[in-house]
Parts: structure tokens; C-alpha cells; sequence
């Protein structure tokens, strides 16, 4: 008798790769058609969202869906300041693959929306995700933007309410500018990887409210600039990596150290730490460098046996 293992696998492998009853290609040119986007619809050309069902309806699992498998150019997805509404699974924005050098997620008119998905915007690999500008990802179960890559930027988008994290991000050379995290369960941003930028002057990267950390940051050669964390239940920003600059920075009222951690060749400059629970400013490590304007004040030092250092570098108190 012949085996019938063969024919199961076959039936558990088509099972595997069968595409979602109903869901169809989309875009505004499939084939030269202009076809609206309905949950969990495919995309597979640029797109600019106006009266297309998705926006009508609570999407059961994702939202929309994009593959543009050998385009030329990456694609471009206008939110058109719109909302897409999700039922706690899937991603509001899955980038599978967005055309060459990656897919612009933006919105003209005002922010967009992405609300209570599993995860709000989700891409990852090297020709997932080259923008994100103006989303708002609210409500997600685990992640507002979870973003993995290189050289991919986010710009004036917030995640609010996340499960989890608001930003959790990895990769190579990313950039962040005007970015927010309100009332994250684990932390607001959750970085690893090496040469990332977190913030520009005047365009920081903001935590407020966080069930861990508010930045917690691995790896190396990142930049943190201007960034403000407020009401993390521990550290506001808990560093661990190399070849750190951290400047303009500021931690208060978050129920551990302001900014705390480990590390070799930073370099801290400007920042401050005011009414935290633990120390204010307390980073230890070969090559850590005190490149003047730190300072901490009213920093509690609860729990803890030594009283709270308020402004502390390898083991020297900050200079003016």
C-alpha cells in the first residue's frame, strides 16, 4: 500500500499559500484599472484611498495588503487623511514587498488613521518600507509601527494606546523626525541595530506614558536628538550599545532613572533629567564622554541604598 503522506502534504501546503476568500488585487492602475481596495485587498500600484470599501467597513484581520512584486519604483499609498478600522488581528498596513527600494505610506490632508489592528503599519526587509508620514496608529494590540530594514524614515506619526510597544524598530541607518508615543504598554520606542536617528532639532521623538522604558535603545551608532520621555513606570531612556550621541534630551517624572545605562564611546550633550523616582542622569562605561549642559534636579532616588545621583557620568558628576 502506497503511502499517502505525499498527498497531505501537498493538501496542508496548498492550505498553506490559498489566498483569503474574496480578497482581491487593488490599486488605482491593476492592468490599467482603477480597482477599489476592500479589507485585506492586495495593493499592487500606487493608491490614493477616496470612496474605496475598506474605509466602509471593520476589517476582520488585515486591512490592506501590499505586494508590488517587481515594480520598477516603490509605491506610493495616500491615506488621504482617511481611517481604517480593524477588530484586534492582522496589521492595518501589511508591506509585504513595496515595489523597488520600498513603499511611501503617507497621507495628503492631514494624518491618517490606523486603529485597533494587531499591528497598525507592519513591513519588513529591504524593499518593504521606505516612508511613513502622517499615521496615526491607535489601539494596536501589540505594535503602532513595527518596522524592520534599512534606511527607512517616519515622520509626524504617533502611535497611541499600543499593546506593546509604539515604535519597535530594527535595522540600518532609519531616521525619525516629529515622532510620538502616548500610553505604551511595554516601551514607546523599542530600537535595535545600528546608525539610527531618533529625532532632529526641534523635531523630537516623544514618549509619554509607558508600562516599561520609554526608549529603549540597543546597538550601535545611534543618534538621539531632542527627544522628551514623561511618565515611563521605569527608566525614561535605558541605553545599552556603542557609539551612542544623545543630545537635547529630556526625562521627567518616569518611575526609574531619567536616562540610565551601559555602553562604550557616548557621547551626552544638553540633556536633563528633572523629578524622576530613581537617579536623574546615571551612565557608566569605557569612552563615555560628558560633552557639557547635562544636568539633573529633584530626582528621588527611591528604593535604592546610595542617595540619588542627579547628574552622573562614568563615575564623575556632569560638568556645566
Amino acid at each position: 500500500m502506497k503511502s499517502r503522506l505525499p498527498l497531505l502534504l501537498v493538501a496542508v501546503g496548498v492550505l498553506l499559500v490559498a489566498p483569503k476568500v474574496g480578497a482581491k488585487l487593488c490599486g488605482d492602475n491593476v492592468d490599467g484599472r482603477d480597482v477599489p481596495c476592500a479589507c485585506g485587498d492586495t495593493v499592487v500600484s500606487d493608491l490614493v484611498l477616496n470612496d474605496d470599501p475598506v474605509l466602509d467597513a471593520v476589517c476582520p484581520a488585515d486591512g490592506l495588503i501590499v505586494r508590488a512584486v517587481g515594480s520598477p519604483v516603490g509605491v506610493t499609498i495616500d491615506l488621504s487623511g482617511k481611517t481604517l478600522r480593524g477588530s484586534g488581528n492582522g496589521a492595518g498596513i501589511w508591506v509585504v514587498n513595496g515595489g523597488a527600494g520600498g513603499a511611501r505610506v503617507v497621507s495628503s490632508g492631514g494624518s491618517a488613521t490606523v486603529e485597533g489592528f494587531r499591528d497598525g503599519v507592519l513591513g519588513h526587509g529591504p524593499d518593504a518600507l521606505r516612508l511613513i508620514d502622517g499615521v496615526v496608529a491607535s489601539r494596536s494590540g501589540r505594535d503602532g509601527l513595527r518596522v524592520a530594514g534599512d534606511n527607512f524614515e517616519i515622520r509626524n506619526s504617533e502611535a497611541r494606546d499600543s499593546g506593546r510597544d509604539g515604535y519597535n524598530l530594527m535595522g540600518k541607518g532609519f531616521h525619525l523626525t516629529g515622532t510620538r508615543a502616548v500610553n505604551s504598554g511595554r516601551f514607546a520606542y523599542f530600537v535595535m541595530g545600528q546608525d539610527g536617528s531618533l529625532g532632529a532639532p526641534g523635531a523630537g521623538s516623544v514618549s509619554e506614558g509607558s508600562g516599561d522604558a520609554g526608549f529603549s535603545i540597543m546597538g550601535m551608532g545611534h543618534h538621539l536628538v531632542d527627544c522628551a520621555v514623561s511618565g515611563a513606570h521605569k527608566d525614561g531612556l535605558h541605553l545599552n550599545g556603542m557609539m551612542f550621541d544623545v543630545r537635547g534630551c529630556v526625562a521627567r517624572d518616569n518611575g526609574g532613572d531619567g536616562i540610565g545605562g551601559m555602553g562604550g564611546g557616548w557621547t551626552l550633550t544638553g540633556n536633563r533629567a528633572v523629578n524622576n523616582d530613581g537617579n536623574g542622569i546615571l551612565v557608566s562605561g569605557r569612552e563615555v564622554v560628558d560633552g557639557g549642559g547635562n544636568n539633573g534636579t529633584g530626582n528621588r532616588g527611591l528604593h535604592q541604598q546610595r542617595p540619588a545621583a542627579q547628574c552622573e557620568i562614568s563615575g564623575a558628576p556632569c560638568r556645566p
